[in-house]
């Protein structure tokens, strides 16, 4: 099962993505939230969305962490300072190669997954796609990722100033 460090991780890349992509239709148009979000459906950004490319590249990236990749690495047993490569060294010396190639390691968060946390990403990618084919629920499910990325923003950064304002507006 995926950790929460993971999930939150997922939802501030995916939210921050379609926000920050919002709020630019927004400013460069000079129009409501609502309208930006309409006119956002237009974007390639958003054809992307829909064919579940910020999924993709994560799990790409991931895929390209296996630490399967580093059995015969010449780092497996040199000496270092470093507490991330010191942890790797542990895991690529006692995890087996089967084991090793079903480890992959998320940079951002450090959280290592497997196969099945991997599966879980593609049924969460498959879910969002599901709802981006119909217009009325795409426009919830982005409504609702702006609403997720003003919620986190407002929490790590309650200063900072919000061009979408939907959170101001209920």
């Amino acid at each position: 099962m995926l950790s929460n460090k993971i999930k939150e991780y997922l939802t501030e890349y995916i939210s921050q993505e379609v926000y920050v992509q919002v709020a630019v239709v927004k400013g460069k148009n000079k129009i409501t939230t609502q309208a930006a979000i309409l006119k956002y459906f237009e974007s390639n950004h958003f054809k992307g969305l829909a064919e579940g490319k910020p999924y993709n590249t994560f799990l790409d990236d991931l895929k390209d962490k296996c630490l399967g990749k580093l059995i015969d690495s010449p780092m497996k047993n040199s000496k270092s300072e470093d507490e991330i490569i010191i942890e790797l060294q542990k895991k690529l010396n006692t995890l087996k190669n089967d084991e090793l190639n079903d480890t992959y390691w998320e940079v951002e968060t450090g959280e290592y997954l497997r196969s099945e946390d991997i599966k879980e990403v593609e049924a969460e990618r498959d879910n969002l796609i599901k709802f981006l084919r119909s217009k009325e629920d795409a426009h919830e499910t982005v409504l609702t990722l702006c609403k997720k990325y003003e919620h986190l923003c407002k929490k790590k950064y309650p200063e900072a100033p919000l061009p979408l304002e939907i959170l101001d507006t209920k």
